[in-house]
């Protein structure tokens, strides 16, 4: 069975009616809490990151941090995260 997630606010959801037509759906409703700022999550996950790998990036690992760093924004907008 396939299943696709989707998140956003409910008029994102009513956007893609078409595309759920017909289909059997989930919906739950996420809580009124604001979503924190990605700086102050990051910060926190970067803190537990250096703990774990006190060392800097290698020279030669230098040119992954832009690609880190794209992957980190993209999946915490997913998860709805404002920065």
């Amino acid at each position: 069975m396939v299943v696709l997630e989707l998140e956003g606010s409910w008029e994102d959801i009513l956007r893609r009616g078409a595309e759920l037509s017909g289909r059997r759906v989930k919906v739950s409703v996420l809580s009124d809490e604001p979503a924190k700022p990605l700086d102050e999550v990051a910060e926190r996950w970067a803190a537990g990151a250096e703990r774990l790998v006190p060392s800097p990036l290698s020279p030669a690992r230098q040119g992954d941090e832009a690609e880190l760093e794209r992957l980190l924004v993209e999946k915490f907008r997913k998860q709805g995260f404002t920065f």
